[in-house]
């Protein structure tokens, strides 16, 4: 299973045909990608696919100079476990 990035998600279609995503927002002028949702279809839960997506997401920001502020309550704790100087405030 391959995550991918394209403006506004990362995402992961599933073998059921399903898609688990991010979707975000960028504030280019301050470097902050702003994450609205991360969702993964209930009978996929519990595998490690938020993680899976979330990890990509630090990833591109990484690699494009981003910080990250977080609407969705997973990505916010995920980034305080794993990832808090990527936190944007």
């Amino acid at each position: 299973m391959e995550v991918k990035v394209e403006p506004g998600r990362v995402f992961l279609k599933l073998d059921s045909g399903e898609e688990a995503f991010i979707t975000f927002g960028v504030d280019r002028e301050k470097r902050v990608i702003v994450v609205s949702t991360t969702f993964v279809p209930e009978s996929h839960r519990g595998k490690g696919i938020a993680g899976k997506l979330t990890a990509k997401l630090v990833e591109y920001a990484e690699e494009n100079g981003y910080k990250i502020y977080p609407l969705c309550s997973y990505t916010q704790k995920y980034l305080q476990r794993k990832r808090p100087d990527l936190l944007a405030e």
